[in-house]
């Protein structure tokens, strides 16, 4: 999954794209919005797949969106973003091994410029996909994109508007879509759609012009925190159809919390996982189970919005007995804030441009 350069160009974007002009003017309102995609999957992990691949793939998405009035405090510190839930179709242009692709996923839409003025957009959206037609031994066992019928759904999109009028606007875009279930089940090549959209937004309420607000003082989020996770995740190894092994993880970062959008840190991290035993026995090398333990030192950067932030982890490991994933690991996914103590994450955990598994997860913070 080579998500890794993309994330650190988007957090970048947001990071640097969001200074307010104090004289300008937020446009608020509920929109309906109907696009029309039309793209193709990316052969980004194997060449194998290419015979899979048999067309172009045309879709639809239908979006009930939310433009901001100022409310809340990231609002503000993000010049009022757009926020709603997208409804995706798409066609992977090969009806009988691949089938369709369904999703729905809430979504933001960043501003990119300095100011309210409605110009680019960046779109940041997770969240779930359903494929009806995935791997089966007997019936599709040439399909070694997806295992699951449902998987996580994850869409970054730039966008210009053009207002037709007060109520109906004009959108083009270009985005991915990446679609997969993080090998809970094999095989998991993943699904990366490339598409070019465009479509008209309808304002169905409450549009109306009103002054902005911006909150750029950030002297009073500065400071440390310490954070410890528990998390856990199942996996399959090849061949497809074998058994789930378990994994877990122990986590620590000490942040240095630079304003509200940013906060870099150093950590360390204790694995354990079962493939690993799995993986070393197909080499003639067996693991004791005390010998499994992995640890590993890491660095850390989180985007904040609110109570939600989205970690970008990057670590080696310090001692492993396994050689099957090599030295390198990256982690990225989503956390909630839920307390000022407690959190909830999701985050998956990759070697280079392979999925291992999804970690489930909860932490606190001192």
């Amino acid at each position: 999954m080579k998500l890794k350069t993309t994330l650190i160009g988007l957090a970048c974007l947001l990071a640097v794209y969001t200074r307010g002009n104090p004289k300008d003017s937020v446009r608020c309102g509920t929109w309906l919005t109907a696009n029309f995609h039309y793209g193709f999957i990316i052969p980004a992990y194997n060449s194998s797949m290419l015979y899979l691949l048999k067309g172009h793939c045309p879709g639809a998405e239908f979006d009930w969106l939310l433009k901001s009035t100022p409310d809340r405090q990231w609002v503000c510190t993000y010049h009022y973003p757009e926020m709603g839930v997208a409804f995706f179709f798409s066609s992977l242009g090969n009806p009988t091994e691949l089938g369709n692709m369904y999703g729905v996923y809430p979504f933001i839409n960043f501003h990119l410029n300095r100011n309210c003025r409605e110009r680019f957009y960046l779109r940041v959206g997770i969240g779930l996909g359903y494929i009806p037609i995935n791997f089966n031994q007997q019936t599709n066992h040439k399909d070694e994109l997806i295992g699951s019928h449902l998987n996580a759904m994850i869409n970054f999109r730039l966008t210009k508007h053009f207002y037709l009028s007060d109520k109906i606007r004009l959108e083009l875009g270009l985005g991915a879509t990446h679609c997969s279930d993080g090998t809970f089940k094999t095989p998991n090549l993943g699904i990366n759609l490339a598409t070019a959209n465009t479509g008209l937004s309808y304002c169905i309420n409450n549009n109306k012009m009103l002054p902005a607000t911006f909150d750029n003082d950030t002297s009073f989020h500065k400071g440390f925190s310490h954070e410890f996770f528990l998390a856990g995740g199942l996996s399959e190894v090849e061949p497809p159809g074998g058994p789930k092994y378990g994994a877990g993880t122990l986590m620590y970062t000490f942040y240095r919390v630079k304003n509200k959008k940013n906060r870099l840190g150093l950590g360390t991290d204790v694995f354990y996982n079962q493939t690993n035993i799995v993986h070393m026995d197909g080499y003639n090398v067996n693991i004791a189970p005390l010998q499994n333990i992995q640890l590993g030192l890491k660095a850390a950067y989180e985007l904040t919005v609110g109570k939600v932030a989205m970690p970008i982890e990057f670590g080696g490991y310090l001692y492993s007995k396994s050689t099957y994933s090599g030295w390198e690991y990256n982690r990225i996914g989503l956390r909630y804030y839920a307390t000022r103590h407690f959190i909830v994450s999701l985050t998956l955990l990759a070697h280079f441009a392979t999925a291992d598994y999804i970690e489930w997860g909860f932490g606190y913070r001192l």
